[in-house]
């Protein structure tokens, strides 16, 4: 084994708890009327943390932004966060410099950077300290620390690797990475120099990471003093898995601990974990799910328990329910315990709730969601932290007993600063509200086993009527459907039909229908334009859109039937009249006739894809009612239109990709 330099002191226990744990009562928690908010601290000797409002949509909560994009770094990202025993809370990130064409990427000069707070989160220093990457240009990144509570002593688990050394080829393939550490005996003030821990990462891994985020120590079974930092990696043969780390001498030596069996990285497999230990004494996991097809699946939440101490895991990850989120990197803290005289018990999870696929789009909606029996299921009424953009996230208990969150945000991308915000469990649990969207199913007749295009429900959409049928009714401010990418949803270069019920009597702007992927890049639309006066679908195809209009919007308050297709052109038509034709233009032979991005995506209903990130009055939004869409995988006769306007169920059946009759919502 490697050995840190510091040994522990002769005498010293292998476990306490932090002396201010339990020494405050959460009665004495004064509950305010802002949401979210911190309680007002005192002014204290270090340098003021500076204030900024959240967005305008979620009530005001005061923030401290620790690292500013393009000040001392291009960005600043994976945030990590602890408490010591003596109530300094460190705030650690990778301060990430811009290097050639790399950006905020994992390739390139990134340092470990540190801020403290000496009084528990209300002000912190100014300036940033280096912990790891002053004197050289190496990848540095995902610090992982966590505190020993016998001896104070805080270990810094991190990765890094000489990426950058090869411009010419910025990529994680061909150059070493390797697990490091770094203590500190004085709150963080100090450092020790970086060790190596070369036997954390087997010969067969290729890629190695820790955390990202805080690591835990027991305190409660045979283990108990036990340090445990999660981390994942890929191997030879293409191959990924997740691991753990764990210390029994207070981080001076460090041993591999549960690993998972191989996954072929062609589909899901945990990686970024965070872990708590239950009141059984066992490891809670709960994980990202790294699948690198992320259009495989809505289920970005994976999760195990170790039995052991984390020497391994008890069984194979599977799929957290009630958890949304988008693939991301979220924190677990344990904030109550029944067998330490609480009420109840309570695990707390931070991290976006806004259900989707994308690591850009989908990163939103911070939120905090409770479980009460130890992770077995999660409530879908939590806290949301941000409305705004916002990416990794990690939790930890100050010394008053409020909780404490670090996190990533921006403006149109969802990480570049790191944030702290901290709030009572009162404030918490005052602006509690449902964050799971309702749902309205996919009906269609499928085979078994393959899951629904089911629709997320936006904005408060409410189900209306037609006819002796129900609707679904948009009032043109916030409401909206998304269908979460699903590999039977890509129309790719193939043919496609879509058809719709309509009704709507706006007289300005433009009313989407459904868009479908992006925006002008390749895309399929179809939009009423009562300010043009025209009905309009479009298709995108590398650079180029191809678009058809009918002569009106149709905008007279009466429900209309829609069909666009795409076959040997693309053609427009409603109520089962002419349609409106054209063909396809492609300028070279070369050029792709593929509507759906390689990656993730999301089609809209009664938005644009861009909502809801334009202001108001620049969001185009539907204003109206839809009824009955569905998708289908070829270009349907008129005969076959005629009978969907109808209403048949019996059309196209096997090329039917999406059927949304909007008789419920759940």
């Amino acid at each position: 084994m490697l050995f840190l330099s510091e040994r522990r002191p002769p005498g010293a226990r292998r476990f306490a708890p932090p002396a201010w744990l339990g020494a405050l009562s959460l009665a004495l928690l004064a509950t305010v009327a802002l949401v979210v908010a911190p309680t007002p601290r005192a002014a204290a000797s270090t340098t003021a943390a500076t204030t900024a409002t959240a967005t305008p949509t979620v009530p005001t909560q005061q923030v401290t932004t620790l690292f500013k994009a393009r000040t001392e770094y291009h960005c600043t990202r994976i945030p990590a966060v602890v408490t010591t025993g003596t109530g300094v809370v460190l705030a650690f990130a990778e301060g990430r410099k811009r290097l050639d064409s790399t950006g905020c990427s994992d390739i390139g000069d990134n340092d470990l950077v540190l801020k403290r707070s000496l009084d528990g989160g209300r002000t912190w220093e100014k300036d940033a300290r280096i912990v790891v990457g002053a004197g050289d240009v190496l990848a540095h990144g995902n610090p992982a620390p966590v505190v020993d509570a016998a001896t104070g002593r805080i270990t810094l688990l991190y990765s890094s690797s000489d990426w950058n050394r090869d411009p010419a080829a910025p990529s994680r393939s061909g150059h070493a990475r390797t697990v490091h550490a770094v203590h500190s005996t004085d709150g963080g003030a100090t450092w020790s120099p970086s060790v190596a821990l070369p036997h954390l990462k087997p010969a067969e891994w290729i890629w190695v990471s820790t955390g990202p985020g805080h690591g835990i120590q027991l305190d409660r079974g045979p283990h108990q003093g036990r340090l445990i930092v999660p981390g994942d990696h890929t191997a030879r043969g293409s191959t990924a898995g997740a691991q753990l780390y764990y210390s029994d001498d207070g981080g001076l030596t460090w041993s591999l601990g549960a690993v998972t069996e191989p996954v072929s990285d062609k589909g899901a497999f945990p990686g970024e974990l965070t872990v708590v230990q239950t009141t059984t004494g066992a490891v809670y996991v709960n994980a990202r799910n790294s699948a690198p097809t992320r259009c495989a699946t809505n289920e970005h939440r994976l999760e195990t328990t170790s039995t052991d101490g984390g020497a391994s895991f008890a069984a194979p990850f599977t799929p957290v329910a009630d958890l949304d989120t988008s693939p991301t990197y979220g924190s677990l803290l344990r904030l109550h315990a029944k067998d330490r005289g609480d009420a109840r018990d309570r695990l707390l999870y931070s991290g976006p709730s806004r259900l989707g696929p994308s690591p850009l789009e989908d990163r939103r909606d911070l939120a905090v969601r409770s479980s009460y029996d130890e992770g077995r299921s999660w409530r879908t009424v939590g806290t949301l932290v941000s409305a705004a953009r916002t990416g990794y996230s990690d939790l930890t208990l100050l010394p008053d007993r409020s909780i404490g969150v670090l996190y990533e945000t921006a403006g149109n991308i969802p990480h570049g600063n790191v944030v702290f915000a901290s709030f009572t469990e009162a404030n918490m649990d005052a602006a509690a509200t449902e964050l799971r969207l309702p749902r309205t199913a996919d009906t269609r007749e499928r085979p078994a086993g393959q899951p629904g295009n089911h629709a997320l429900v936006h904005g408060g959409a409410v189900l209306g009527a037609r006819g002796g049928g129900k609707a679904m009714e948009f009032d043109g401010t916030d409401d909206y459907l998304r269908l979460v990418c699903s590999p039977s949803l890509r129309v790719e270069d193939g043919d496609f039909t879509v058809t719709a019920w309509f009704r709507h009597s706006a007289t300005t702007g433009t009313l989407p229908i459904i868009w479908a992927y992006g925006m002008q890049g390749r895309h399929f639309s179809v939009r009423a334009e009562p300010g043009s006066g025209v009905l309009r679908a479009t298709i995108g195809t590398d650079a180029r859109v191809t678009e058809v209009t009918l002569p009106s919007s149709y905008n007279d308050g009466a429900w209309h039937h829609v069909v666009f297709s795409r076959g040997a052109g693309i053609s427009l038509a409603v109520d089962g009249g002419a349609p409106a034709t054209a063909p396809v233009k492609v300028a070279h032979r070369e050029e792709s006739t593929s509507l759906t991005p390689a990656g993730e995506f999301s089609i809209h209903l009664g938005a644009r894809p861009d909502f809801p990130d334009q202001p108001p009055g620049v969001a185009q939004l539907f204003r109206g009612a839809l009824d009955d869409v569905r998708l289908f995988g070829r270009a349907l006769t008129p005969q076959e239109a005629a009978l969907v306007k109808d209403g048949s169920l019996a059309v196209a059946t096997d090329e039917e990709r999406l059927r949304l009759g909007f008789s419920s919502l759940w």
